[in-house]
């Protein structure tokens, strides 16, 4: 399951980083409150070995109608009773065998009384007649007044644990099964599902298609998947398997644009995992309204529709990273699966890091270490900002709160120190032996660690207990010195985390680089293991620069002051442009006008995009006059990502009328780029031109990938406090405007109500009905919005949101927004009682010097 990732880029794509993974409480809190009890694996009775599905899919009424077939056996002797999971169906008779059953439906659970006991080993079908119109787990899309264009679709989510919404299961990653549906929708639809297609029959007087697919490899129940639609197949092959994508009709160039590196990433993955694409066809299916980015249910992943793009997107935004993610996890998830949620990150975090490689593989060093630092800036924000835990953790209210930053993106940074560690060639060995020894199977993290020691011969369990077992990372100071007489370069690394039982002090293997004045390099490997260590080495001169785990490969935070001679050598002369890039951010907190001439040459000429973005963000922050040069000359840059940055890094320039003028340009004449206009367009906004209104308000009759150019737009009314922005943002966020414009509009309410005290009530009376707005989006973002706000009357209906939506995502953010605007109103009351009591303090004081006047004057007179 893809999502922090794609999110990011929608948030990205909206104008509004805070859209949907903004942190709403400053400071770290506790991951969950202390009464949260642990999650342990479930017990099983049986071992469930296939499930077949007959359903029907009533388009009309949003129902689904069928039959649920177990096959299983006992695993203790004596079993007299089933359970199976199944939430808000209507139940309507049980079979074992050929025999009725007595049943019980309660608390989300069937409960079945066996005709007779079973012994251990013993094989039985029961069947589970059953309906239902479901909230969760399947979803039926189609138009209404407002979206007349939205197509007719149904489409299933089983992760984490929402299959039992839409037929009766144990619904739970700690059994594997085969499977079969058979399914039946209108004849001009095409149904796929997991394995391969055994037989597609037409009824003509019923006018239905009916679909039977087949998978003939085991895979926990939620993996399961049914999607229909009017849909076209593209064919692809990867070697001897067919690659499939379903889409819509229309969408066939943007498809292929979308998915057409999967037969290499399929081919590369089977060249470093060692084991052959486990399944007989890998298919990807574009659907509407997914609710994540995508989901990857075993030979059939489905995606969102809105990776989908046009040529003019396509110049800077790229599908792999989800279409990697999700292939990755055909093997790391499917073919091997956590046994239980806390062991996730073997799904999420191999699923992140894969994606990650094949960047490498695809664009090289530097476009994977710059994925890399996406995955650590992701990471150390949601550890400073929201939370600490292990990466393996049992302590949650939902398995879907387990699915954050830790899970993903340090999870994937865990992995590539653990290849940092053990070199590529025994890395690749021990994931092999991992796979092989384990395919087909649930594994924890204990399984992991051994194959690697086996494989390696090495210990590391003090490498999986610093990094995923207990929480945190290294926060590390650096510091140097030359000694002149002994010629020696001396570098002090310490490192300042504040250790407890939970947070370790870490050992970790890094280079440390030093430079001389011509820009040569030499590296030495250290140890760190130690509060503070000195290393000392030989050198005739003094470095000129100095520069610790120059690569980037651990996660952890770095204060390291240096010069802006070492700062502009490292910007010229280092090979890896993350660490170029590291020098640029590091430089514009300098500015004098030799670092805005190193940062100009490295805009204009640098030959990676990120070091130019990077450089463009730093002239943003030194804001003078030579900066501003710099920036407008970079709008005209190559890369379309640097002149992103350049467009940005001009809305610094606030009432600076050379820089909107600049910034207008862009939009009035547009970019090759759609995200350079919608940039262009929120930085504008920010410059608070007086020109920038009209140039926003058409921008937003502007069409673009996924309404980037109108989110940005509005994002830049907010900024520019426009008079009209109130009215701007409630045309925008109405039910039947584009969601992600109205997910934007939302941002652009919630900026001018803290702008505006006399507009608040108005706007926070708006928003509190939308937390039953019938689009997914709408309600992920509400309490985004809400938080920033900051009013306590949206703390009760936050809590009743967070009490009945039934996504955990939206309850989590329900429930973070009510402690941030608690923890406002109780500063706001601290605040308010600290004023009264220096009120009451000055009062006193006052009658104190007036006593003391008098009693001055009482003296003299007596005298």
């Amino acid at each position: 399951m893809h999502k922090p990732r794609f999110l990011d880029q929608v948030a990205e794509q909206l104008g509004d980083r805070d859209a949907f993974t903004g942190h709403m409480v400053a400071g770290r809190r506790p991951f969950q409150p202390s009464d949260v009890e642990p999650q342990w694996p479930r017990d099983r009775a049986v071992d469930i070995l296939h499930i077949k599905l007959e359903v029907a899919l009533d388009f009309e009424r949003k129902r689904i109608a069928g039959t649920a077939t177990h096959r299983l056996t006992a695993i203790l002797d004596e079993l007299k009773r089933l359970e199976f999971d199944a939430s808000e169906l209507e139940i309507g008779s049980v079979r074992v065998g050929k025999e009725p059953a007595p049943f019980e439906s309660r608390d989300g659970k069937i409960h079945v009384t066996l005709p007779r006991a079973l012994k251990a080993g013993a094989a039985v079908e029961v069947a589970i007649e059953y309906s239902g119109a479901p909230r969760r787990g399947l979803y039926f899309v189609g138009p209404d007044s407002a979206y007349p264009d939205k197509p007719v679709e149904a489409w299933t989510q089983g992760e984490d644990e929402d299959s039992r919404y839409w037929f009766p299961c144990y619904d739970y990653p700690n059994d594997r099964a085969t499977s079969e549906v058979i399914a039946t929708v209108p004849d001009h639809f095409t149904a796929i599902s997991n394995g391969t297609l055994l037989s597609n029959t037409h009824d003509s007087a019923a006018r239905t298609r009916t679909f039977h697919w087949r998978h003939d490899v085991p895979h926990s129940t939620y993996l399961i998947t049914l999607a229909a639609g009017e849909f076209v197949t593209i064919e692809d092959r990867a070697g001897n398997t067919p690659v499939l994508y379903y889409v819509r009709p229309g969408r066939e160039d943007d498809a292929r644009r979308a998915f057409g590196n999967t037969p290499r990433m399929i081919q590369f993955f089977e060249r470093i995992i060692g084991v052959p694409y486990p399944y007989g066809k890998y298919a990807q299916v574009a659907v509407t309204d997914f609710i994540f980015g995508g989901m990857e249910n075993t030979s059939a992943t489905t995606q969102t529709a809105d990776t989908l793009h046009d040529a003019r997107a396509h110049l800077d935004f790229k599908s792999d990273p989800l279409v990697a993610h999700e292939l990755a996890h055909q093997w790391w998830g499917d073919l091997l699966t956590c046994r239980d949620w806390s062991h996730a990150w073997l799904n999420e975090g191999f699923a992140t890091y894969f994606e990650a490689l094949w960047c490498e593989e695809n664009l090289g060093a530097d476009e994977f270490a710059w994925n890399l630092r996406q995955d650590r800036e992701a990471y150390l924000a949601e550890d400073s900002h929201d939370y600490r835990r292990p990466i393996v953790c049992n302590r949650y209210r939902a398995p879907i709160e387990l699915f954050d930053r830790h899970l993903y993106e340090k999870g994937s940074l865990v992995l590539h120190m653990l290849r940092r560690e053990l070199g590529d060639a025994l890395f690749y060995k021990s994931l092999n032996l991992y796979c092989t020894r384990h395919r087909g199977g649930n594994v924890v993290t204990g399984d992991l660690e051994r194959a690697c020691e086996e494989a390696t011969g090495r210990n590391l369990e003090w490498f999986f207990d610093q990094w995923v077992y207990k929480e945190g990372h290294p926060e590390i100071e650096v510091s140097s010195s030359y000694d002149d007489q002994r010629k020696l370069a001396s570098v002090t690394v310490k490192q300042t985390q504040k250790t407890s039982a939970t947070t370790p002090l870490f050992r970790f293997t890094t280079a440390l680089a030093l430079l001389d004045s011509d820009g040569r390099e030499t590296r030495h490997r250290v140890e760190i293991r130690e509060p503070e260590q000195v290393f000392n080495f030989p050198s005739d001169k003094a470095p000129k620069s100095v520069r610790f785990d120059p690569d980037f490969d651990i996660a952890k935070t770095l204060k390291h002051k240096r010069g802006r001679e070492a700062l502009e050598l490292e910007l010229k002369h280092v090979p890896e442009a993350i660490g170029r890039a590291a020098a640029a951010r590091e430089l514009g907190k300098e500015g004098s006008p030799q670092a805005t001439a190193a940062l100009k040459d490295a805009l204009l000429n640098d030959k990676f995009w990120g070091v130019q973005a990077d450089a463009a963000a730093a002239l943003g922050e030194i804001r003078t006059d030579a900066a501003l040069d710099a920036l407008i000359e970079g709008l005209g840059g190559q890369h379309p990502k640097a002149r992103r940055a350049a467009a940005r890094a001009l809305g610094q320039f606030r009432d600076n009328e050379r820089a909107a003028s600049a910034l207008a340009a862009v939009l009035e004449r547009g970019d090759q780029s759609y995200f350079v206009e919608a940039e262009a367009a929120l930085a504008l906004g920010k410059t608070r031109d007086r020109r920038a209104s009209g140039i926003l308000e058409r921008a937003l009759q502007r069409p673009s990938y996924l309404d980037v150019i109108r989110a940005h737009a509005l994002g830049g009314i907010a900024e520019g406090r426009d008079e009209r922005a109130l009215a701007i943002g409630r045309e925008w966020s109405a039910y039947g405007k584009p969601p992600r414009a109205r997910v934007a509009a939302l941002g652009t309410l919630a900026k001018i109500a803290r702008q505006r005290e006399a507009w608040r009530e108005e706007i926070v009376d708006y928003l509190l009905p939308l937390s039953d707005d019938r689009e997914f989006m709408v309600r992920m973002r509400l309490p985004g919005a809400l938080a920033e706000i900051g009013d306590p009357r949206a703390i009760a209906p936050l809590q009743r949101l967070a009490e009945r939506d039934l996504d955990g995502r939206i309850q989590r953010r329900a429930r973070a927004a009510v402690a941030a605007i608690s923890e406002g109103r109780n500063r706001t009351e601290q605040d308010t009682r600290v004023r009264e009591d220096l009120d009451k303090l000055r009062e006193e004081n006052k009658k104190l010097q007036q006593r003391l006047e008098k009693l001055e004057a009482l003296a003299r007179n007596k005298a």
